[in-house]
């Protein structure tokens, strides 16, 4: 009997390994989120795609399911449960960001009102008077609480809700001196009121979303 030839795998081809490709490939889709945003969570890095949606989705928002990574918005339709949801973290974290915004809006839009009953205050773009007052202050601070909050529902990080938080808090501070101590002989009137309201919500809103961020996702 003639002894077996091993079996030589022939020049154009090379035996492929399973678990290296499946290594490879996962190396790849890392790869391509590595500068992405979680969907759910925007201050977070997205390690992988959901494998039904293709969006990118963080560590907590990951779940594997049979070898794949669903995001929780999928999970129902892929594991055949109407009872799975996606979870509330996204609609209750987009709703904070825009309170920020609609906050810092809401503050603005108290500038061009009548701060004072009486005197420079008394009329359009009250807030805007030539000398230093609380009024003035508190008008340059809601300005730049405008941007802030836009970056900070662009971005959501822990510096740009700090930012907000900050801002917020001098407008409402600036507010409440110009309702306390008014020029003399004068009275606040409504724009400082409304001021102090907006940068109350925009700080809220930052803070909102920050909690609803570092709450972890659910999982199944």
């Amino acid at each position: 009997m003639e002894a077996e030839q091993p079996i030589r795998a022939s020049p154009g081809k090379i035996a492929s390994d399973p678990a290296s490709e499946r290594s490879a490939s996962s190396s790849d889709r890392s790869g391509d989120v590595a500068h992405e945003r979680c969907i759910h969570h925007p201050s977070r890095g997205a390690i992988e795609r959901c494998s039904v949606c293709g969006r990118p989705i963080c560590l907590s928002c990951a779940v594997p399911v049979r070898g794949r990574v669903i995001g929780p918005e999928c999970l129902s339709d892929e594991l055949g449960d109407p009872g799975l949801a996606a979870p509330p973290d996204l609609e209750r974290a987009v709703a904070g960001s825009w309170g920020t915004v609609a906050g810092a809006v809401l503050a603005v839009v108290a500038t061009i009102g009548p701060w004072t009953r009486t005197g420079a205050g008394d009329r359009l773009l009250g807030a805007w008077v030539p000398s230093l007052r609380w009024s003035m202050v508190a008008a340059v601070a809601a300005v730049a609480l405008l941007p802030a909050t836009w970056w900070f529902r662009a971005r959501g990080s822990r510096s740009g809700a700090a930012l907000v938080i900050l801002g917020g808090v001098a407008v409402v501070a600036a507010a409440a001196l110009a309702i306390a101590f008014p020029p003399t002989f004068q009275a606040a009137s409504w724009g400082p009121w409304i001021a102090a309201l907006g940068g109350a919500i925009a700080v809220a809103g930052a803070i909102a979303s920050r909690v609803v961020e570092r709450r972890p996702g659910q999982g199944v």
